[in-house]
Parts: structure tokens; C-alpha cells; sequence
């Protein structure tokens, strides 16, 4: 057994949940928000038979896309500058982390 961990944008959580659920995974939802970009995500766990691992992250990827946005040069800092320049950074999509399960007990 594996557990997938999977920290997702949250304009794409909705649409993994119900694309997962569709192919038959059980998963659960936890509300999480970035370190650097302080961007509100979703952590969701699947625990999962070996087999089905690489299934349920292709559901993912088809899911989770990227995005661009803008964002102040000094973003977390205080620069005290008058105007900061924009940079370009890209968001979305999705980290995944797969960990070997000891033990699954569903009660």
C-alpha cells in the first residue's frame, strides 16, 4: 500500500476530487496554504494499492494545470520602495508525494 500526498492548487481541488472520485479513489481533503507564495491549496490523501498509483496521479496531472500570475519583486518583504517591479511566476499544478504504507486499517 501506498500513500499519495498530493498538495494542489485549490482552483483545481474541486475538479481532482471529482475526477478521482469518478475512477473509484476514496480521498480526503485538508485545507493548507503555501510558505513563499502564500497561496491557499488543498493536501489530499489517497491511500492506495501499488497498482493504482501511477493511475491516480495521471487523473491529477490531466486536472491540475498551471497558471501565471504577477507578483511584487519584494513579495514577504519590506523593501519600503515606492513602486516594486512585477515578475511573472507560475502556479498551479500539483506535488506529489508517494510514501510506503506499514499499515492500513480502515475501522
Amino acid at each position: 500500500m501506498k500513500l499519495v500526498l498530493a498538495i494542489v492548487h485549490e482552483q483545481d481541488a474541486a475538479r481532482g476530487i471529482e475526477a478521482l472520485g469518478a475512477q473509484g479513489f476514496g480521498v480526503t481533503r485538508l485545507a493548507s496554504e503555501g510558505g513563499f507564495l502564500e497561496r491557499r491549496n488543498s493536501l489530499l490523501l489517497l491511500a492506495l494499492d501499488d497498482s493504482l498509483v501511477d493511475e491516480a496521479i495521471g487523473v491529477l496531472r490531466a486536472v491540475c494545470r498551471p497558471r501565471h500570475e504577477q507578483l511584487s519583486a519584494s513579495h514577504g518583504k519590506s523593501s519600503g520602495a515606492a513602486a516594486d517591479a512585477e515578475v511573472e511566476v507560475e502556479i498551479g499544478r500539483a506535488t506529489v508525494f508517494v510514501l510506503e504504507l506499514g499499515r492500513v486499517e480502515r475501522i
